[in-house]
């Protein structure tokens, strides 16, 4: 294992704006994978980050390199504050906040309980009403994206795959994302600048959505004295046929 290839990629990711990544590489490269994947949350203002980082193993050698990273930038919107098929998003991610979901889906942990002594399976009691809850919410479009991000912000890191299986992404209309490539020698766009790329990003999408129901909107307009001329030719056109059968039958 090389630590100084380790070192060297922790202090890259810390230009990036990758903070404290050093032993979630070196958890990942103790087993030699060739190739593996590093997912990143990042908040900027009240807006979500998620980068997905892929690191390659370079031939013959034991060293690693940072070959890419794809984000997806998650607006900010008030989708929590509105119940969900009775379910209020906002109440629901407060309480999976007072969950310890590293210790809940620790599969190995053994403790002392009683079926008659409710304090010792209370937190299991309130992980299973959790679950129905996320259930619930996820019979609709809407729901699914909100379930989505809830399972990403507390299940990350945790060993959730053994009990629950991976986590299904969902992703939101409103979301943008992009790929960003690293140079050879290190060099890439930091994590601010993407935020500020897809920010961009983002506000031209929303105006594409615009136009696009201001041009639906101005088609389906009636044109009223368009339709009356026409249909007023129309009867011009037919008194005028008429006319011409009977000057034939007159002949």
């Amino acid at each position: 294992m090389n630590i100084q290839n380790i070192a060297e990629l922790s202090k890259q990711l810390e230009v990036l704006g990758f903070h404290d990544a050093g032993s979630l590489l070196l958890k990942r490269i103790c087993f030699k994978p060739a190739n593996f994947y590093l997912l990143q949350r990042v908040i900027k203002e009240k807006d979500v980050m998620l980068f997905s980082l892929y690191f390659e193993q370079l031939q013959k050698t034991d060293s690693y390199r940072l070959q890419y990273y794809d984000v997806t930038l998650q607006k900010a919107n008030g989708s929590l504050a509105l119940p969900v098929d009775g379910v209020t998003p906002a109440e629901l991610e407060k309480q999976m906040a007072a969950i310890d979901w590293k210790k809940a889906f620790s599969v190995d942990e053994k403790k002392q309980w009683n079926p008659d002594d409710k304090s010792t399976w209370e937190t299991e009691l309130k992980i299973s009403i959790l679950m129905d809850s996320l259930s619930a919410i996820e019979q609709s479009e809407t729901g699914k994206v909100i379930a989505s991000a809830l399972k990403q912000k507390f299940w990350a890191g945790t060993l959730h795959q053994e009990i629950v299986g991976s986590i299904t992404l969902v992703k939101n209309k409103a979301d943008v994302n992009q790929r960003f490539y690293i140079s050879e020698d290190g060099g890439g766009i930091t994590t601010d600048e993407a935020y500020r790329f897809l920010q961009n990003k983002y506000m031209e999408k929303q105006l594409q959505l615009k136009r696009k129901q201001s041009d639906s909107s101005d088609e389906s307009i009636p044109e009223e004295s368009n339709g009356a001329s026409g249909s007023g030719l129309l009867k011009k056109k037919r008194i005028a046929g008429r006319g011409k059968r009977n000057r034939v039958n007159q002949d």
